[in-house]
């Protein structure tokens, strides 16, 4: 819930809110108090913020892979074997 430095290496998720995003998912509670928390809508895209402005989205946030207590985003895993 604080801004992202825009030096294209400190990865956070998206999340935005405005008039043009949708109220919620219909009949289910769950899904919305997850997705809606602190009244932004979190979008599970994992991003960095260039300083250009730009933001460029590197992974999403259920495709991390948990190993050893350390984070692993599996699109640098696919980028390490060659995929």
């Amino acid at each position: 819930m604080k801004p992202v430095p825009a030096n294209g290496t400190t990865v956070r998720e998206i999340m935005f809110r405005g008039n043009m995003v949708m109220k919620g998912y219909l009949k289910n509670p769950n899904d919305n108090a997850e997705t809606f928390a602190n009244g932004w809508f979190h979008s599970g895209d994992l991003a960095v913020k260039h300083p250009d402005g730009y933001i460029e989205i590197k992974d999403r946030s259920k495709d991390i892979i948990i190993s050893g207590g350390e984070n692993i985003s599996s699109v640098e895993v696919k980028n390490n074997i060659g995929w």
